[in-house]
């Protein structure tokens, strides 16, 4: 009796201890930089109806850079997808004596990559040298398609740099399109801010 006692604390005791074992969030890996807040830059293009988390929105959507968007091309849905941004643009980096009228700030889901490959001057941004050429360590690209670019710059205006700021989805004014492909992606959208975990990162950053 005094045996199976022992076997019993010593197994109550081993579960205990791994239950306090903490598993590293699948979100903090890779070396990408994902913060719920700070300044960004801002361009726009067209043909979204592809993007790399595998579901498109039908409301305003950005791909994002690849040191925030938490994977590489054609390793799938990063940890940004499917989360909702609100961007602000306050000044033109080609027009720095530009000082407004700015369009709205306008509320994005991030549904696609802007990835390093290409793109160095806005999406550039690598773990060893964490801004773009612009100085600014995250970069939104606007899709065109669903309207977005055309409500946040300023007629004349192409590019734009600012401030963004995660918030809850329920402030995006949208809704999203079915899966492009198996393992699309946008557990963003409901995830809980930065650092909490979406989608989660795949491979390496850039």
């Amino acid at each position: 009796m005094a045996s199976k006692l022992l076997l019993f604390v010593q197994f109550v005791a081993v579960a205990t201890i791994a239950s306090c074992v903490s598993v590293p969030e699948k979100r903090a890996t890779g070396g990408y930089l994902q913060n719920p807040s700070g300044t960004a830059s801002f361009t726009h293009y067209s043909g979204c109806s592809q993007p790399a988390c595998g579901i498109a929105g039908h409301g305003y959507s950005a791909a994002v850079s690849q040191l925030t968007f938490g994977s590489g091309p054609g390793l799938g849905p990063g940890d940004a997808c499917g989360r909702c941004f609100a961007l602000t643009g306050t000044k033109d980096p080609y027009s720095p004596s530009y000082s407004g009228p700015f369009g709205q700030s306008i509320v994005v889901k991030v549904t696609d990559l802007c990835p390093v490959q290409g793109n160095q001057e806005w999406c550039g941004q690598t773990q060893s040298n964490q801004n773009n050429q612009h100085g600014e360590p995250v970069h939104f690209d606007i899709c065109e398609d669903t309207g977005g670019a055309g409500v946040f710059f300023p007629s004349g205006h192409g590019a734009l740099t600012g401030t963004f700021t995660e918030v809850s989805c329920s402030q995006w004014s949208g809704s999203d399109g079915g899966a492009l492909w198996n393992g699309a992606c946008i557990k963003g959208e409901s995830a809980g801010n930065w650092p909490s975990t979406g989608c989660g990162n795949q491979g390496t950053a850039p």
